[in-house]
């Protein structure tokens, strides 16, 4: 004899947020994971070791993630492994402070007929990051310089789930706590969990505030 389980409201709320951490969650180790990826690419289609920027691994997979995107849905043609080289160029220039090795890796792009793709997405990549930083200074955020803010860019694809989640019921300040928490055991942020707790509840109440 089948049984049904019935819930409360109450329950049903402490289930989706639950469901939404874990989303979170997943998203930046998934985050880590592709950009891992990206790097040992580099070494395999270039010639070219990038594996230590692998400290920044969430922050790049949640820059160059998007434009992944953004690149296989205009460039339906292209193989993975090209879609992969212009990642490995947008990568190095945003995150890499060597001109020579970001040199080598633009002219091997160039060489395999990826030019004119790699600028339209450099392109496209700069009102990424235009916006971005747009954002994490409307949170009064400080930082020293730009770099430092693109230890944040970890937090792109997870925007539209904390808005979810803002406004999806109460959120409390144990339940950011946990989920910065949550996020920083992974030892996979340059950032700590200090620092995560502040910015999602910044994040938080910017977006009550226009809700």
């Amino acid at each position: 004899m089948q049984m049904s389980v019935i819930i409360n409201e109450n329950q049903k709320k402490i289930l989706i947020k639950e469901s939404l951490i874990k989303d979170i969650s997943d998203t930046v180790k998934n985050n880590f994971e592709f950009a891992k990826e990206i790097l040992q690419a580099s070494k395999e289609q270039m010639g070219i070791n990038l594996q230590f920027l692998l400290t920044w691994g969430a922050s790049i997979g949640g820059f160059v993630g998007p434009l992944t995107q953004f690149v296989e849905g205009e460039n339906p043609e292209l193989t993975p492994t090209q879609v992969t080289s212009i990642m490995i160029g947008i990568t190095a220039t945003y995150y890499l402070d060597n001109k020579k090795t970001i040199y080598e890796i633009l002219k091997k792009i160039k060489e395999d007929g990826l030019g004119e793709v790699f600028v339209k997405t450099l392109k496209k990549a700069e009102k990424l990051k235009s916006s971005f930083l747009s954002f994490i200074e409307s949170l009064n955020l400080t930082f020293h310089k730009v770099s430092n803010m693109m230890t944040y860019t970890f937090i792109i694809p997870l925007v539209e789930k904390i808005l979810q989640m803002s406004q999806g019921g109460e959120i409390t300040d144990q339940d950011i706590r946990q989920l910065a928490l949550r996020i920083g055991s992974f030892g996979l942020l340059t950032v700590s969990s200090i620092a995560v707790v502040s910015l999602v509840k910044k994040m938080v109440k910017r977006f009550r505030d226009f809700n």
